[in-house]
């Protein structure tokens, strides 16, 4: 076994908006590494809360899990202690930063077609309305990977329906399209969050 690589899975769940649970989940990496891509994760969402992490040693089957709310600073400090304590495996990089600002080197292949799909949205559809086609086609041109249109219909559908309130709806079930509200702050905050992870991304692309 490398330095870099464990026997723990990592089981993050938290909660994105009212009645809304997401679950992330990574395997093998050491837990500085596990903790640092579910900062990336809640970098793409506004008000988290009610964190969970669950880690299980794969070697003996024993799991532990710690259950924590308040802001993400905390919480994240909270994290530390439990995974270094877990694991025996003291952190190398510190984590002050806020979640929202850590976007350098984005690990695309950690996130969700859900996430990916909402990058391409705060990004590209700044202006003017949009569908789903539209949303397919700057997807496979960002990401070189298909997605298929019932999926980006559905995926849009969960966005609307989020509780957020970042998008507007028109149309009815035989074609609907889609408006980004840019008159929102929170809006603005996503659409440069995206933008800066897709720069990013771009760069590793290019190397």
């Amino acid at each position: 076994m490398t330095r870099n690589r464990t026997n723990y899975v990592y089981e993050f769940t938290y909660s994105s908006g009212p009645g809304l649970r997401e679950v992330f989940q990574c395997k093998y990496v050491m837990p500085n590494e596990a903790l640092r891509r579910f900062k990336r994760i809640l970098s793409l969402t506004d008000a988290p809360f009610d964190f969970k992490i669950k880690i299980i040693d794969e070697t003996n089957g024993e799991e532990s899990s710690l259950q924590v709310k308040g802001n993400i600073e905390e919480m994240f400090e909270k994290f530390k202690v439990f995974l270094e304590t877990s694991t025996g495996i003291e952190f190398e990089i510190k984590f002050e930063e806020r979640a929202e600002e850590v976007i350098d080197k984005m690990n695309i292949d950690s996130m969700s077609n859900f996430e990916k799909l909402q990058i391409v949205i705060y990004a590209s559809f700044k202006h003017g309305k949009f569908s789903s086609l539209d949303v397919v086609e700057i997807y496979e041109a960002t990401f070189g990977e298909a997605l298929p249109k019932s999926t980006a219909s559905t995926y849009l559908a969960r966005m609307w329906n989020s509780g957020k309130g970042h998008l507007e709806r028109y149309g009815n079930r035989t074609g609907y399209t889609y408006r980004l509200k840019t008159e929102l702050d929170e809006v603005q905050k996503e659409i440069k969050k995206a933008e800066e992870i897709l720069a990013t991304t771009q760069i590793q692309m290019d190397k």
